[in-house]
């Protein structure tokens, strides 16, 4: 018989003292049963368990602190259950919000998911994918990179599909999912036209998806569709030290700009900062919009009006997307971008949808 749970049994060799792990033996001697209904029990199958029976061998399983051991149920089940998330760029909130779509959306499909951070460094993305490979996950995801499949041979040799996850285009051969971010550009500098903002500048990052960046293609459409000329356009970081440096930039290169599209929402609380220290008022001298719709976007003054992302869709479709067989063309998922009015862009309050806060505040104030 094996020692009482309580027991405090002496590790071998007098090493540190820790109780030695129990395995799947020492709970069917203290349930009564044979390791074969130990292994039905905590594999839910495939054979079925009289439920008296089954409650015993958890209670002994508990007693124990048994942990089944999820290396071998992968081997036995041909997959671990696992997929990896590389993700370029972890300060930025919006990729925090994603990764949590991620996990949700991860955990419905029986999956759990490993999140690494490369920080735009390619040396560490390597032995970041190299280790997830090693551990066998079913599926890679790549956030903010445009990964090239050949810097990883490891990566193709096992077969492992992997999904480019902020994608606003396709990629020959790849699987990729993204906001139409071409199509949400030309939402918001239409929403600014409607304002009667006639001289409207961007701010863009380097670097970005294609050259020029999708953002910049909407940007000019827009424009141009509206029959005004190009605004100033400045190239900064994708960060909100990027997004201060441009707001300066274009206060000095066109003092007649009315209205600024920030191409994603750090960049646009960065240019708010550089706004409100030159003196200018927001919106009544100049308008910011931007995209993303992080929820940093919505408790900065002015809160912004953006174009937020469809989240919780990107990522039911970016774990979907693994299951599908790779095509020589690509396979892309792309979404729509939905316009979130407040007040950056000139919105009166009976134009702006009441939020949660907005509501909660005003229950505060009621009950006051």
């Amino acid at each position: 018989m094996p020692a009482a749970p309580d027991a405090d049994p002496v590790s071998p060799a007098g090493a540190s003292g820790r109780r030695p792990a129990a395995t799947r033996a020492d709970v069917a001697r203290l349930a009564g049963v044979s390791t074969a209904v130990v292994s039905y029990v905590v594999n839910d199958g495939p054979r079925p368990v009289a439920a008296a029976t089954a409650a015993r061998v958890r209670e002994a399983m508990d007693l124990l602190g048994y942990v089944p051991n999820a290396s071998a149920r992968a081997l036995r089940r041909g997959t671990t259950e696992l997929l990896g998330l590389v993700v370029a760029d972890p300060l930025n909130p919006y990729f925090t919000e994603y990764t949590a779509e991620l996990v949700k959306a991860a955990d419905r499909a029986g999956k759990r998911l490993l999140v690494v951070d490369s920080y735009h460094d390619e040396r560490i993305e390597s032995a970041l994918v190299d280790d997830l490979v090693s551990r066998q996950v079913d599926g890679l995801l790549f956030a903010g990179s445009l990964t090239r499949l050949d810097r990883y041979p490891a990566l193709r040799a096992a077969g492992i599909p992997s999904v480019l996850i902020d994608c606003p285009g396709p990629v020959p051969g790849r699987r990729t999912v993204g906001t139409d971010a071409a199509g949400a550009a030309e939402l918001l500098v239409d929403h600014l036209v409607e304002h009667g903002r006639r001289r409207i500048g961007l701010v863009v990052g380097e670097g970005g998806f294609g050259d020029p960046d999708p953002r910049e293609q909407g940007w000019r459409r827009a424009l141009r569709a509206a029959g005004l000329p190009d605004g100033p356009i400045v190239r900064v970081p994708w960060n909100a030290e990027g997004g201060y440096a441009g707001g300066s930039a274009l206060l000095a290169s066109d003092p007649d700009v009315d209205a600024v599209f920030a191409s994603n929402d750090q960049q646009g609380i960065g240019l708010l900062r550089a706004l409100h220290e030159r003196g200018v008022c927001v919106p009544e001298d100049v308008a910011v919009v931007s995209f993303d719709g992080t929820r940093e976007s919505e408790f900065c003054w002015p809160p912004l009006t953006v174009a937020r992302q469809p989240l919780q869709r990107l990522a039911r479709a970016a774990i979907e997307l693994l299951g599908e067989p790779e095509r020589g063309r690509g396979t892309h998922r792309r979404f729509a971008a939905e316009l979130v009015r407040r007040s950056s862009c000139g919105c009166t309050p009976d134009q702006i949808p009441a939020t949660r806060v907005d509501v909660i505040t005003r229950a505060h104030r009621r009950s006051a």
